[in-house]
């Protein structure tokens, strides 16, 4: 019983002599919290006397003893030099020169703005990277033909009019109910990459009745008709009409207006008013804003209204209509009947059923005015180079800023 207490006295000296020699050993406790536990210490060993093989080092001698620079060189030799450059940063995305070639030809017009105004993105798919393009528009009132001298204007053989149009037009069967037959705006793209685009009649009663069946149900719909204002009908229908003709000023390279009758005023004021809201989006490189040429198209012309008296008579009233437009009224291939430069871009078309050996009969006028059409000088929408995917895109930006026009809002809050 003596020897342990020698040992922890032995113990006690050790540490109180401090610097000379330390005999303390940890406690079980701290042992196992510091990880000298004999597990630990087994494992060591163990692994210790493990003997741990050399690495073997495989060498493949090389048949080329130039070093490979970048992985490009794992090419099939069949690629050439230049085109494996092109290749290393090719898009997958877009379509090569060839896919560009072989377009998608259109057999029926498809809608750029749906039944509700709404924009649709159903065209691009007809479109091309084509800088050389035209674009048509077509705006007149209810009823005056405006479909279907269009459709005669976009066929591909003009000089053989037929009664099958391209553009929905209204029979006498809609004319009996009172409908029409274009709704929102339709576009069409012929091989000779011109857009045409038809657009509904402009201060429409059958399209003013339909947003006001849209937008009561047909129980509310008796009930609320004898109550609606007739102002507030005509003010939705005239700013409707507005944003339209806004809209194709700033996205058409010509407009052609398709009229019944002579100097039609509601007609003429209507074409000022929206030249005055139609939004400025001249960009940066170009410094004018555009504004497309204006051709008037006197639909179902008497003989007595192309006397030359009359005609002189009629260009000189559009030409003092239009005195202080910005739109472009007068050009060298609209003016060389009359053998003057005073002349407006106005064409007169006779009935295309009647036959008359006196005057130019209509299918003879046809080619003639597509023939002007397509002589006309086209004016840059923006920045030079524009394609026509560029210009749907530039459509798109346009009926959001005619939408959100703060000038159309304001002329419509006057009207009420």
């Amino acid at each position: 019983m003596s020897q342990p207490e020698t040992n922890s006295s032995s113990r006690g000296k050790s540490r109180r002599e401090g610097g000379k020699q330390s005999l303390y050993k940890p406690s079980r406790d701290e042992r196992d919290r510091s990880g000298y536990g004999s597990n630990y210490r087994g494992k060591n060993r163990q692994s210790a006397n493990v003997d741990i093989a050399p690495p073997t080092i495989l060498l493949k001698t090389r048949a080329n003893e130039t070093r490979s620079l970048s992985p490009v060189h794992q090419v099939k030799s069949s690629v050439s030099g230049d085109n494996l450059s092109r290749n290393a940063f090719k898009i997958p995305a877009r379509k090569d020169d060839s896919d560009n070639t072989a377009t998608v030809i259109m057999t029926a017009p498809v809608k750029l703005l749906s039944e509700d105004l709404v924009f649709q993105d159903s065209l691009p798919e007809f479109l091309t990277d084509n800088p050389d393009f035209l674009v048509v528009g077509c705006v007149g009132l209810q009823w005056s033909g405006k479909s279907s001298v269009l459709s005669h204007l976009a066929a591909s053989n003009c000089r053989n009019i037929v009664k099958q149009t391209m553009f929905s037009i209204a029979t006498s069967h809609l004319q009996m109910k009172g409908l029409t037959g274009t709704i929102g705006l339709d576009a069409y793209v012929t091989e000779d990459r011109v857009i045409w685009l038809d657009c509904q009649p402009l201060l429409s009663a059958a399209i003013a009745e339909r947003e006001i069946v849209a937008n009561y149900s047909k129980d509310t719909y008796k009930e609320n008709l004898p109550k609606l204002e007739s102002s507030c009908v005509g003010t939705s229908m005239e700013v409707q009409s507005l944003q339209l003709l806004s809209f194709l000023y700033c996205i058409c390279h010509i407009l052609i207006v398709v009229q019944d009758s002579l100097g039609d005023p509601n007609l003429i004021r209507l074409l000022q008013t929206a030249e005055m809201l139609k939004p400025n989006l001249a960009s940066e490189d170009s410094v004018v804003d555009h504004m497309p040429h204006l051709v008037t198209i006197y639909n179902r012309a008497q003989p007595s209204d192309l006397v030359p008296e009359m005609l002189k008579q009629t260009h000189k009233f559009y030409k003092m209509a239009f005195k202080k437009s910005r739109l472009q009224i007068s050009s060298e291939q609209f003016s060389d009947s009359l053998k003057t430069d005073d002349g407006a871009n106005f064409v007169s078309l006779l009935d295309w059923t009647s036959a008359n050996d006196q005057w130019t009969s209509y299918e003879e006028t046809i080619p003639q005015l597509k023939a002007k059409l397509l002589a006309l000088p086209r004016h840059s929408f923006g920045p030079a180079g524009i394609t026509e995917k560029s210009w749907f895109s530039f459509a798109i930006k346009a009926w959001e800023a005619v939408r959100k026009s703060t000038l159309m809002m304001e002329y419509a809050r006057l009207l009420q």
